[in-house]
């Protein structure tokens, strides 16, 4: 994320040397007005403004255990640490010396998980065309794990064992990867009651996490917990490419390599994507699906815009610039990186004090940069003016996950608006199915509850019966296959990339699996995750 009023206050381009370069812009910002004292013109452009000792950071390194030690050493505060990235609170003051340590690449704002709501389930007849439970299948002996940013009022919604056994939710602990967010939202609340409908007998093992180091985390303490099927409702927005290659993403394959079936949502984002070829207008500046300009709305004049093009991260050498403007023709932000071979194909903008709708325009960060046979991707979570959608390739991540179960929303047998859109950005067919929306649950705000966030745990749901009634434990692939294959074909015949294989739906009950490892049965983990697991409890006992 780019301020403006932090570049304008810091004057003509600033000379960098190799500890800023490593710092993202808005860091960059920031540790400059942390010299002058006025670092809160960088906190107070945020809509939820960072302490004023210091912020969370994301670390990318090449040699992360080594990262941890010097962290250490300087007396830094590590909060989560998975695969090559370390999450920590830095004071303002110390970016740089951070960002100068041996082996960082990268030192920026985390990514920050978005839930995907758009706002006993009645979904369980919609999809259990079949009745499992009064077959004898309710989930027992399946582990399931529900990955989520809040399980705010949980507590309430398990009632008293002790007392009823009308609960809506299994009475279980929330384990915590965010140190003191549990609360922040009854979201996974809403999610596990809809899962709690389908298989009430199933062990749940529940993790709350607020940004990408800790959802690994938690993704990977979930594997630890030898869980059967993981439901995570939630999604990161055009931080990376939908390739199946990000950091989250690869996350779940690793998950799913260990026998788990994974189950997300496939976003709410198809009315805040323009996606298309770039290339040079006539007059120098450049072009997104044919436009010059892409009209966006902001919130309460609070403006958030990104910009992603399909070079590689980290290797990208088209130099382009993100430029917000108000109704009234005034610049509202800019944001300008560097690209220049070493650097990631990303622009983001964020700032305040802008109109109610605001263009974006794409301009060369050098005079005459030609994007000629790149794509474009440009993001604006309050959404764009309908006429600007391009109702393709706007998966949240890790919705563009191989092994993993994509969900997307219809109701009334058709897709909302808001459901996203595949293919994925390498040409695989997403999502894989869609489930009911727009369910009614006990919890809070969400009567009723819509979104993909709704429409996944039908699925995990789903899922977990399978397991019990088939007795193949640790084959997701079998299970995705299935799937797709009993699901009710909608809108163009076969799959396609906003339906995807149809319909979620159980009309028989599956074969039952002989020689399947039991219930409860621990699988092998692979060295390379066997080394992340150790790496985060060492971490977490320490």
């Amino acid at each position: 994320m780019f301020v403006l009023l932090c570049t304008a206050a810091l004057g003509a381009p600033l000379v960098m040397d190799a500890a800023d370069a490593r710092l993202s812009g808005p860091l960059r910002a920031a540790a400059r007005l942390a010299d002058t004292g006025d670092v809160d013109v960088f906190r107070l452009a945020r809509p939820s403004p960072p302490p004023v000792d210091g912020l969370s950071v994301t670390v990318e390194s090449d040699d992360p255990d080594a990262l941890l030690d010097r962290l250490d050493a300087l007396g830094i505060d590590v909060e989560a640490a998975a695969g090559d990235r370390v999450q920590a609170h830095v004071p303002y003051g110390r970016l740089r010396e951070v960002a100068a340590l041996p082996g960082v690449r990268r030192v920026r704002e985390p990514w920050i998980a978005e839930a995907k709501e758009r706002f006993v389930s009645s979904g369980y007849a919609d999809t259990m065309e079949m009745d499992w439970r009064a077959e004898g299948y309710d989930g027992t002996g399946v582990r399931v794990g529900i990955l989520d940013v809040g399980f705010a009022r949980y507590d309430e919604a398990a009632g008293d064992p002790e007392v009823d056994d009308d609960e809506e939710v299994p009475p279980e602990p929330v384990t915590d990867f965010t140190r003191g967010s549990v609360e922040a939202a009854t979201h996974g609340t809403a999610v596990t009651e809809i899962v709690y409908d389908f298989a009430p007998g199933a062990t749940y093992y529940l993790a709350t996490f607020g940004t990408e180091v800790e959802y690994v985390e938690a993704l990977q303490w979930l594997v630890e917990q030898h869980v059967d099927v993981i439901n995570a409702s939630i999604g990161f927005d055009n931080t990376a490419h939908a390739d199946g290659y990000s950091y989250v993403t690869r996350a779940v394959e690793a998950a799913v390599e260990e026998g788990i079936i994974y189950v997300g949502a496939a976003g709410n984002e198809n009315d805040k994507y323009r996606v298309g070829a770039l290339a040079r207008a006539p007059g120098g500046g450049i072009t997104l699906a044919g436009a010059e300009a892409t009209e966006v709305w902001t919130s309460g004049g609070f403006a958030r815009v990104s910009l992603r093009w399909s070079e590689p991260f980290g290797a990208a050498a088209t130099d382009l610039d993100l430029v917000l403007y108000n109704e009234d023709g005034t610049e509202c932000g800019r944001a300008q990186e560097p690209q220049d071979g070493d650097d990631d194909p990303y622009e983001s903008v964020l700032a305040t004090d802008c109109s109610e709708l605001v263009t974006a325009v794409i301009v060369g960060g050098e005079e005459g940069v030609d994007p000629l046979g790149l794509e474009g991707y440009l993001y604006a979570p309050y959404t764009l003016e309908a006429a600007e959608w391009t109702n393709t390739e706007d998966l949240t991540l890790p919705g563009d996950t191989r092994g993993g179960i994509s969900v997307g929303a219809i109701v009334d047998g058709l897709a909302p608006d808001y459901s996203s859109r595949g293919p994925t950005n390498d040409g695989r067919t997403k999502p894989d199915v869609v489930a009911p929306t727009g369910v009614y649950t006990s919890t809070g705000r969400y009567t009723p509850f819509t979104g993909t966030s709704a429409a996944a745990p039908h699925v995990s749901g789903l899922a977990a019966l399978w397991v019990d009634a088939s007795n193949r434990q640790g084959q997701p692939e079998v299970f995705r296959t299935w799937l797709r294959a009993h699901a009710r074909d909608v809108g163009p015949v076969g799959d396609d990339d906003t339906y995807g294989a149809g319909v979620a739906r159980a009309d028989a009950l599956p074969p039952t699996a002989c020689g399947c490892r039991s219930p409860g049965a621990i699988p092998t983990l692979s060295p390379a995750l066997l080394l992340l697991v150790a790496a985060a409890a060492r971490r977490r006992a320490s």
